[in-house]
């Protein structure tokens, strides 16, 4: 992953995202930033994207009346 951004950085994507939060809530997602980070960390990059179960879901399936 690339460098850590620092808390300038939060804030900037997030502006740039359409967030006009308050400092209070600002600071809050700073912080949900860093358990986020962690999470995405963990995946793994080493699957293809075919294995990932959403490219064989058929919604059609579901529909009333389907066997």
């Amino acid at each position: 992953m690339t460098k850590t951004p620092t808390d300038d950085d939060i804030v900037r994507l997030a502006r740039q995202a359409g967030l006009d939060l308050p400092d209070e809530f600002m600071a809050e997602l700073i912080d949900a930033y860093g358990h986020v980070r962690q999470m995405t960390e963990r995946l793994s990059a080493v699957r293809p994207h075919g294995d990932e179960p959403a490219h064989v879901f058929v919604a059609s399936a579901f529909l009333p009346g389907k066997d």
